[in-house]
Formats: structure tokens, C-alpha cells, sequence
């Protein structure tokens, strides 16, 4: 007896407990829908038969409700057993917009079980679980016998070879932990086993955070030969984590590093421990560790709080066998608080030196440094006042310990006249030093008082003028600055500035070196101008020129004090031009006054268009501000980022060492990024790398590095109750 749609109560019933019941319950992912949502049905044909109860849809069956849908060349409904099953090119769609291909479906038990065969599901991040057959049980599993899975975005229902998969004996997801299991896995590249897991896990296609092994790196080094590192990360909850990493040599030991992460509502907690037997300059076969915690908190009234502890049992094997770069190790402990007119800082800090070079008596340890500041009401309604107090104990400093109180009042007002604006600062400040220790019988040790007041005047004015068709803002600057102090230059020395670097930055401060070491009475004038201009042949330019000129005062000595006995200090001077948005340039350097033979300079280029930047940067340095600090430095790094083509990219750094008349290639690095062709679940990186760098066994090294990034593998963990 054939029916049209619409004809027949029984026809109503199908359409509606079929539709509502059916396809909330096959999906092992649909245990929810939106019932406000409207019913729509459609096929070529209905029959039903009133006295067995079965009711057929068949040709171009199609339900749908809001997001889902069942697609289907024929539907049967048993109205007795409540059991229905669609068969021909099943399509069935979930409402979270997972969709699942089989030839047959069967649902019973009220709709709260199914079986499926065969299936295929591609999820909605675009990977695909397919099995043999599916049994789904509502709320409870759902069971894949002979199952794939993969994450790679392919045509794999069409029957495109994904790159990568997992073939298992027996998968099953467990809706309620939200997680899917496999039994006997075999992973594949291509067609090619290339991995076995008795038993793997991960989280569902729901879940964003998920456990299961990183990206696998595979190198050859000079040093020591193949190099394999596989990190597995696990999720323990939502607010921690854990990582666990082998580093297996082929020539040389192994190391084990494990990272552990853990947030709370105001603080966080950063755990990496490194360590396993390596050789090393002091032995074949050496133990070794190296601990790098951080943890973070939020203390009483706004107190921001940091530790960290970094400290290694052996000097080399971190950078030997790449695990970091760091020639030093700082641990350290800080607490700040910034209020609306204050700022408090409490820190204490000890370096470990990683180097040949470095003794204990060359590693600064700072137990404790206290600093407070504090903004006050200035005598003018004008006038900006502050007042600071600090007080340090530093030991092992280049061989000095040395105890500092310091207390400083500082001033500044400015008024703005027809002539310009007119700047006027003071700073009064008392220091006390004790030096408790010093690398030469020679060198003081004792208590030490010493107090300064310094001042400054200054006249600045911008004007607008136009060169050209071009507007300039031209700013001239000038600043006296006049300072009495007692002078120990001869008993302390310079520590808290000797690395001091004369720019325009510090050209016009009052405390130019600003430490509290060097101090002497003298007067100078500081002068420069500054230029910018917002369109020009050459883009936006902009430009600095200063100098300043000792009026008074005899020329700097004592411990550690500057090269240059001359009055007039060296030339600053800086550029920055950006001829267009992709285009920026800059210099900066420091030029003597008599010859004008450049003593220090930075400059750099930086360059972009859509798919690449370049990047270029000089540092050089053949005299320092203080003598203590003169050393010879030259340096040219050369940045490249390239997208060849989509999915190919290329990476390439090269930094040359030019000190001392040298043109040596320091380190040479240059990667290639593979995604294309790849179906968006692998990366492919090869890496070169030549280091010169050498320190007891660490050797001038080549290395040649291949990084897999699977997007996803998995976790070693097994669930026997979905069995």
C-alpha cells in the first residue's frame, strides 16, 4: 500500500520519533540537539503496512533538523521492535557538524543503541576515523573493530592515501572522559609502517589541549653524531601539564629532560629538570643535571612576585648537546609593588658562569637589594619631586663585595616662554659604601661616606619649518648640568657603571652615568637637535647630532675611569628613514671629535613584502666610555624569511664575527619548512647549522637537523573497560 508524505498518522510518526530519536542516537558525538528547531522530510516514495508495522522510506531520503541531517537511498522503521535501519549511501551529519558515511545503518533500543558497516567519519577539524564496523552505545561508547584514524586533511572517503594514520585491532571513544583509545596500533607513513603501540590514546575531536607525542627531531652533529629527541606532553588537568623529553646520542650518552607546568588563580609554576650520563671535558661517562624553575605570585597588596632557580652541575653539557645557549645562569628572586606615587623592589640574585674564563670570584651574587621610590608634593604646583632609598650587598663582583646605602631627593620644573622651555633640576644624594673585600692588596677596604648635589638647567624650543614642499619639526636642545661631590673615585670602584654607554638617551640626564660608584665634581654644557620630518623624497626621516663640553672640572680618573681626557665629548649622532611602510633604516653611532674615527655604532635594515622579510644589523665597538669596560666588539647578523612557494618556506641566519680585523663566520644557520603536499597533519624542517663557538669540549660543530611535526600522535594510556 504506497502512501504520499503527509497521508497517514503512521507516516507523521515515522517522520518525527525517526528524525528526533535517530539521529541524536547513532552518533557517538550527538548527545544533545536543539529540539526548537523544526522537523524536514523528504523522499520519493513511503510505504506502510498497518498490520506488521513497518513503515519503508526509500529513494533520496533526506531528515533534517536544525544542523543534522540523514541522507539515505532507504529507511525502514519497525514500529513493534522500535529498532530502524537505513541502508544506501548512508550520510549522516551530527550537530556538531561531524559527518559520517556508511552503507548501513541500524538503530534499536529506542534509538539509544546502533551498528554500523562500514563507516567512515570525518570530524570537524578535518580528520577522519573509519572502521569495519561501529557499535554505539548512548552515553556509554562507542566501539570501531579494524579501525584508521588520522588527522590529515584529505579526500579519504573518495579513497585519497592520507600521509600520515593509525591502523588499530579495536578502537573505542569514551564520550564522558571525551577521549578515543586504540588497541595494537600501527602507525603508517604513506603506505609504510613505520611505528608499533601496543596501545594509544587522545582526546576526542571536541577537545582543543591534548596529550601525545610532539614532534620527533632527528640530527647528525660533527660532535656527536646522531641525535634523536621525542617529546611526549600529557594534560593532567586544565590548569596543569607535563612534558617528558629523551635526548638519545649515538656517541655520547643520553639525557632526559621533564617539564612540569602547573597555574593557579594568581600564580604559576615552571619545572624543567635536565640531566643522564654524557661525556664531557671532565669525563667519559659524567653525570649531570641542570634545574631552570620559575614561579610567579601575587603577594598581600599587589606584591608581584618571581623566583627562579637556574643553576647546572656541570659547565658545558647545556650548550654541548643543545639544549640551551646561555653562557650564564641567574637565579634569581624579585618582589615589586607600584602604587599610585610609589614603587618598591626587592630582589637578590646569584650568576653561575658557564665559561673557562669564569671563577666564583667573577660570579656576582646580590643578597639582598632593596629599592624604594616614592613621587611627593614639589614646593611649586609646577614641581615634580621624588625621593629614592636603596640599600645593596653585592659579593663576588669581579673580586669586590661591596655593601651600598644610598638616599637621593631629585626635583624638575619646566615652564614654557615665548623663547622656549626653560627646564630646572636638582639631586641631592648621600651614599655609603663598605668594602668588605678586593682582588688586590692594593685596593681600599673600609667604610666610605659620600654625598653630591648636582643641578641643570635647560632651554629647548621645536619649530616648524618647511624645506621645500616638506615640513620639518627642527628641536634644539641644550642643558648645563653643574655637580659638587666628594670625590672617592681613587677608593671605589666603578661597578654599577662601568659598562656606562654615552647615546642620546642619557646625554641630558642630570645623573648621567646613573650608578652611584662614580662620582665627581664638574660642570659640563650638553647640546644637540633633533629633526623629523613627515614626508620627504626619501619617506619619513628623522635625525639626531649632540655633544657635550666640559666646563669645569678636571678630567675623569681614578679606578676605572674614562679614556678621553679631552673637554669635548665624542659626536652622537642617529638617522632613521622609512622610505615606505616596508622599508626601515637606522644608524646610531658615537664619533670622535678631533677625527671623527667612529668608536661605537649600531645600524640596521629591515625589509618586508608579503612573504618575505630581511633583516640586517651592525653592532660595533672599538672604545669604551670607561676603560674597565674596553673591549673590542664587532658584529653583523643577517636575517631571512622567505615563503618560496605555498607550504615552502626558507629560513637562513648568518652572524659573522668582525673583531680584531676578523671575518669569520660565527654561526651559520639555514632551514627549510615543508607543509605542502602534506595535507596540513605534517611538517617537514631541514636544518643546517655551523657554530664556531668552542669552550673546553664544546667543539666548532656542522649539524644537520630533520624535525617531523606530526599534528597530532598521541598518548601511551589504555582504558580496559572499553574492551
Amino acid at each position: 500500500m504506497l502512501l504520499r508524505p503527509g497521508l497517514s498518522n503512521y507516516i507523521n510518526f515515522l517522520c518525527i520519533v525517526f528524525i528526533v530519536t535517530a539521529m541524536t542516537g547513532w552518533a557517538s558525538l550527538a548527545h544533545a540537539q536543539d529540539n526548537s528547531d523544526s522537523v524536514d522530510f523528504s523522499a520519493d516514495a513511503i510505504e506502510a503496512n498497518q498490520e506488521t508495522g513497518i513503515f519503508i522510506a526509500s529513494g533520496n531520503v533526506v531528515f533534517e533538523q536544525g544542523a543534522m541531517s540523514l541522507k539515505a537511498d532507504r529507511v525502514e522503521y519497525n514500529r513493534d521492535t522500535g529498532q530502524a535501519e537505513a541502508t544506501g549511501n548512508v550520510i549522516f551529519t551530527d550537530h556538531q557538524g561531524n559527518i559520517h558515511f556508511t552503507d548501513s545503518m541500524i538503530m534499536g533500543n529506542s534509538f539509544s543503541e546502533a551498528f554500523a558497516e562500514p563507516v567512515i567519519s570525518k570530524m570537524v577539524d578535518k580528520s577522519w576515523m573509519a572502521s569495519d564496523s561501529t557499535e554505539y552505545y548512548k552515553d556509554d561508547y562507542t566501539l570501531y573493530d579494524n579501525a584508521t584514524y588520522t588527522p590529515c586533511d584529505c579526500d579519504y572517503v573518495n579513497g585519497e592515501t592520507p600521509i600520515w594514520r593509525f591502523e588499530t585491532s579495536k578502537s573505542w571513544h569514551d564520550p564522558k572522559s571525551k577521549t578515543v583509545y586504540h588497541n595494537n596500533v600501527q602507525m603508517k607513513i604513506l603506505n609504510v609502517p613505520f611505528l608499533y603501540f601496543p596501545y594509544l590514546s587522545h582526546p576526542d575531536w571536541t577537545v582543543r589541549r591534548r596529550s601525545g607525542l610532539l614532534y620527533p627531531s632527528i640530527s647528525y652533529s660533527s660532535d656527536h653524531g646522531l641525535k634523536y629527541v621525542q617529546t611526549y606532553y600529557h594534560v593532567i588537568n586544565d590548569t596543569s601539564d607535563v612534558e617528558v623529553t629523551p635526548y638519545i646520542f649515538k656517541n655520547s650518552g643520553l639525557l632526559s629532560g621533564v617539564r612540569y607546568r602547573q597555574l593557579w588563580d594568581q600564580s604559576g609554576l615552571d619545572m624543567k629538570v635536565t640531566g643522564g650520563q654524557v661525556e664531557s671535558f671532565e669525563n667519559d661517562q659524567q653525570s649531570v643535571v641542570a634545574v631552570d624553575t620559575s614561579f610567579y605570585t601575587v603577594l598581600g597588596s599587589g606584591w608581584n612576585t618571581n623566583a627562579r632557580i637556574y643553576r647546572t652541575s656541570q659547565d658545558t653539557f647545556m650548550r654541548r648537546y643543545g639544549i640551551d645557549n646561555a653562557t650564564e645562569y641567574k637565579s634569581a628572586f624579585s618582589a615589586e609593588q607600584l602604587g599610585v606615587n610609589t614603587y618598591n623592589l626587592i630582589e637578590a640574585y646569584d650568576i653561575q658562569g658557564l665559561e673557562a674564563d669564569e671563577t666564583a670570584e667573577r660570579e656576582p651574587t646580590v643578597l639582598p637589594s632593596i629599592f624604594h621610590e616614592r613621587y611627593l608634593p614639589g614646593f611649586s604646583d609646577n614641581m615634580t619631586a621624588r625621593l629614592r632609598l636603596s640599600a645593596s650587598q653585592t659579593d663576588n663582583d669581579e673580586d669586590y663585595d661591596i655593601n651600598r646605602w644610598t638616599g637621593e631627593f631629585y626635583t624638575y620644573e619646566d615652564y614654557t616662554s615665548r623663547t622656549g622651555i626653560i627646564s630646572f633640576e636638582t639631586r641631592t644624594a648621600l651614599q655609603y659604601h663598605m668594602i668588605e673585600h678586593s682582588p688586590t692588596a692594593n685596593s681600599y677596604v673600609g667604610e666610605l661616606g659620600q654625598g653630591n648635589i648636582s643641578a641643570g638647567v635647560g632651554w629647548s624650543q621645536p619649530y616648524s619649518a618647511t624645506i621645500g614642499n616638506n615640513v620639518a619639526l627642527i628641536q634644539p636642545k641644550v642643558k648645563v648640568i653643574t655637580v659638587h661631590s666628594t670625590d672617592r673615585t681613587d677608593e671605589i670602584p666603578n661597578r654599577d657603571s662601568s659598562d656606562f654607554h654615552l647615546d642620546e638617551a642619557n646625554l641630558f640626564l642630570i645623573h648621567r652615568y646613573q650608578g652611584n660608584d662614580y662620582i665627581k665634581t664638574g660642570t659640563h654644557m650638553a647640546g644637540g637637535v633633533s629633526t623629523d620630518f613627515a614626508d620627504t623624497p626619501i619617506g619619513e626621516l628623522s635625525g639626531f647630532i649632540g655633544a657635550s663640553y666640559r666646563l669645569h672640572g678636571d678630567f675623569n680618573s681614578g679606578l676605572n675611569a674614562t679614556n678621553d681626557s679631552e673637554k669635548m665629548s665624542d659626536i652622537l649622532a642617529s638617522i632613521q628613514a622609512k622610505p615606505y611602510d616596508k622599508l626601515r633604516l637606522s644608524f646610531a653611532g658615537r664619533f670622535n671629535h678631533e677625527d671623527f674615527a667612529l668608536n661605537e655604532s649600531r645600524a640596521s635594515v629591515d625589509w618586508s613584502r608579503k612573504g618575505t622579510t630581511l633583516s640586517t644589523s651592525y653592532s660595533q665597538r672599538s672604545e669604551s666610555f670607561f676603560s674597565a669596560a674596553s673591549v673590542e666588539e664587532e658584529e653583523l647578523i643577517f636575517n631571512l624569511n622567505h615563503l618560496i612557494d605555498d607550504g615552502i618556506s626558507l629560513r637562513v641566519n648568518q652572524t659573522f664575527d668582525l673583531a680584531n680585523g676578523k671575518s669569520e663566520r660565527d654561526k651559520s644557520t639555514i632551514g627549510l619548512d615543508i607543509t605542502r603536499w602534506l595535507q596540513n597533519c605534517l611538517t617537514v624542517s631541514v636544518q643546517y647549522t655551523r657554530d664556531e663557538t668552542s669552550d673546553r669540549d664544546i667543539k666548532p660543530v656542522d649539524e644537520i637537523m630533520l624535525l617531523l611535526n606530526f599534528k597530532y600522535l598521541g598518548a601511551f594510556q589504555n582504558n580496559v573497560g572499553g574492551s
